[in-house]
């Protein structure tokens, strides 16, 4: 395995040990303090905490490109994940202070991740490697919600209710997995900026070695030295890429992008929160909980695999169309299958009457659908901003993270008040919009690009053309 290869299963094992952990407790959250209910703790929090997490998450993406910057991608990634663990352990004993204090010290940490994510996937993804590469770590990160979704299922059992005792015992141990997946990124091998094919099949070095191996500390002076060359003496501010992001905001490209990742946004919102609590408010059992997150598991490991494989084949555009048409008829199915107070109930179940029976096997299907349709908006939003900011990704990826991450904060406040019928017409309205908008990005000819940054190379000195 060369090292290009190397990294990227690295980073998404490491992304699938934390958000193992961080995905099952925001799946649980709001159903976990709704039954929990004490220290001024009540059903809303839950999705008040998620928006916090997100709202600050976007503010923190036009820093994380410095942060990234000064500190690497590889130490930034282990550094942002420690909120991760806090966040995770102050849901042993809830107080609204500390749950609202963590969510946004956990949305800061967030922003650094994902952009160091984004940063070390297209420097590990040379040439026509892209869709590929981020449908490998897609896989691995929706692994997540497996595992702590299996785990879930078999502690919980038959429990109607989750009781002190199961808490404790549930973010003790996705405490426990939240920090091995944050010692996991310790094992990234640093990438040159531009390796040579000898340099991609060169021997792997976990990063938390270059403390303590001379032939590290030789690389990183070698790399260092080459970045000088490169650069004829003239050091960048670390605050370059924030001018750079504020840059991408008016380029026709991001603009293009920008309706599909507020889909994307939305999606998040449904996906990790909304329709978990239905299942929750429709279905007593407890344990159901975790057979929802691993049925949406299971549809976006599952579009890793298929719309990274079929990018090649059919193209960027056509894997969001496919999407699109999957997430119409889920979101038609949720509506008529669903009571239209499942997520907003404060009851013990849902109490309104849906226009088809509810059923636990359809609601998994359902789960399976929504992880295939999400995915494949992710993979390709993130294959084509890795392509065409390839030059310059990190600011690009912050952009990204920062649209989709306010788009799900406002979601996340509205979401546990709107009924589901107005929060699925929101959800068609913006994933058709986003796909005629992209349709429009994957098409535009390379040759235009490649004019309009010769014709501008300062201005456009950030754009790369897609390959």
């Amino acid at each position: 395995m060369n090292r290009n290869l190397y990294n990227i299963h690295i980073l998404g094992i490491g992304f699938m040990f934390v958000f193992s952990a961080f995905i099952t407790a925001g799946f649980i959250s709001a159903i976990v303090l709704k039954d929990f209910n004490s220290n001024g703790i009540d059903s809303k929090t839950g999705f008040y905490s998620l928006s916090i997490i997100y709202a600050c998450l976007g503010l923190a993406n036009w820093f994380s490109p410095a942060v990234v910057k000064k500190l690497g991608p590889e130490l930034s990634l282990f550094l942002s994940s420690i909120p991760y663990t806090g966040f995770i352990y102050c849901m042993i004993e809830p107080y609204m202070w500390s749950v609202f204090t963590l969510s946004a010290l956990l949305g800061f940490g967030g922003a650094v991740l994902w952009t160091a994510c984004g940063e070390v996937i297209s420097k590990n993804s040379p040439g026509d490697t892209k869709a590929k590469n981020t449908g490998i770590f897609w896989s691995w990160f929706n692994s997540s919600m497996l595992l702590g979704n299996v785990f879930l299922y078999f502690y919980l059992g038959d429990s109607a209710k989750i009781s002190d005792t199961k808490r404790y015992v549930i973010y003790q141990v996705l405490g426990v997995l939240c920090t091995l997946g944050m010692f996991t990124f310790l094992l990234l091998a640093p990438v040159p900026d531009e390796p040579t094919k000898s340099e991609e099949d060169a021997s792997i070095v976990p990063f938390f070695l270059i403390f303590t191996r001379k032939t590290c500390v030789s690389n990183d002076v070698e790399r260092e030295n080459a970045i000088e060359e490169k650069t004829e003496g003239k050091p960048q501010s670390v605050l370059q890429p924030i001018v750079d992001a504020a840059r991408f905001c008016k380029t026709r490209e991001m603009c293009l992008l920008y309706l599909p990742i507020i889909f994307t946004g939305v999606s998040l919102n449904y996906w990790s929160s909304v329709f978990i609590t239905s299942v929750g408010n429709v279905f007593p059992n407890r344990s159901y909980l975790a057979l929802g997150g691993i049925s949406t598991g299971v549809g976006e490991i599952a579009a890793g695999f298929i719309w990274g494989r079929l990018t090649n084949k059919i193209g960027r555009h056509g894997v969001i169309i496919a999407s699109t048409i999957i997430n119409i008829f889920l979101f038609v199915l949720c509506f008529i299958s669903f009571p239209s107070d499942a997520a907003t109930t404060t009851a013990a179940v849902a109490e309104e009457t849906p226009i088809i029976p509810s059923s636990i096997y359809l609601a998994l299907g359902l789960g399976v659908l929504l992880g295939l349709g999400d995915g494949g908006f992710n993979v390709s939003i993130y294959a084509a901003v890795g392509t065409i900011f390839e030059s310059n990704p990190a600011p690009a990826f912050a952009m990204f993270k920062f649209v989709q991450s306010s788009v799900g904060a406002a979601a996340f406040v509205y979401c546990g008040h709107l009924i589901l019928p107005y929060q699925l017409g929101i959800l068609t309205v913006t994933c058709v919009v986003g796909c005629i908008s992209f349709a429009f990005l994957d098409k535009s000819p390379s040759r235009k690009l490649e004019e309009k940054a010769v014709a501008d190379p300062e201005q456009d000195k950030f754009l790369q053309t897609p390959a």
